[in-house]
């Protein structure tokens, strides 16, 4: 589905990623590791059309990347997004941004927009959220929310980066029991995270990112020597259960 090919990336005389290559499958739930200023948010924001491409190439579906993107789109949850919490503005309205590229501009959204919107909050968790002001609502229903807005975009690919960043520790657990059941309806998940602990739980494919990657199986990733290549230290993973 995702083919990335010989991908670098510098800034400046920074080299930001190296020699990338990376063939992500359907249906997979990737997780995407490694410490700040890595590259992951780099890789992500060149994958959806954020950043041009320097050197190498990435095909979607068997095409360009950015001919892929003309014609269809990715749900994207990025790292950190601000909204103003006193505007006047539903949980219901944040979903249906989702929808803007299916619609003509200008033009109000449809009775199958809603219909759908209402679907992805309904598949979050969220739908009795719906009328509620944002402004109203906690760090995890946003989160919640904003998922369902990637969602609602219609893609079978879902992009998200650190999602687990504004939540608390019990809502990390249920947002990622979210993103699995997600993945086992058939959508493509890749995250970018810290949160190893619950990785090693939820992530079928794992890639480890630092400047250039290394990738992992699940049952690899529980071998913490493969995080210390990355990471540079002594990382300790415990599973679920013990």
């Amino acid at each position: 589905m995702i083919e990335i090919t010989d991908l670098n990336y510098n800034l400046g005389n920074k080299s930001i990623l190296q020699d990338i290559n990376l063939h992500i499958t359907p249906g997979e739930f990737v997780a995407i590791i490694g410490p700040n200023g890595a590259g992951k948010s780099t890789l992500i924001k060149l994958l959806i059309g954020l950043l041009d491409l320097q050197s190498g190439q990435i095909r979607i579906e068997g095409l360009p990347h950015q001919e892929w993107l003309h014609r269809h789109g990715f749900g994207y949850l990025p790292q950190r997004e601000e909204y103003d919490r006193s505007f006047p503005a539903t949980a219901l309205d944040i979903v249906l941004l989702g929808r803007v590229g299916h619609s003509r501009p200008g033009l109000r959204f449809s009775s199958r927009d809603r219909a759908l919107a209402l679907e992805a909050m309904r598949d979050t968790g969220v739908e009795a959220l719906a009328k509620r002001r944002i402004g109203a609502l906690s760090g995890g229903e946003f989160q919640r929310v904003l998922l369902a807005r990637a969602i609602c975009t219609g893609s079978s690919i879902l992009i998200l980066d650190e999602p687990e960043a504004s939540i608390d520790r019990p809502g990390v657990e249920s947002f990622f029991e979210l993103l699995a059941k997600l993945n086992k309806a058939g959508k493509t998940i890749i995250t970018i995270s810290h949160d190893l602990h619950t990785l090693s739980n939820y992530c079928s494919f794992l890639v480890c990112l630092n400047r250039n990657l290394h990738c992992h199986t699940r049952t690899e990733l529980l071998q913490a020597e493969h995080i210390s290549k990355t990471f540079g230290e002594a990382v300790h993973l415990i599973e679920k259960g013990y």
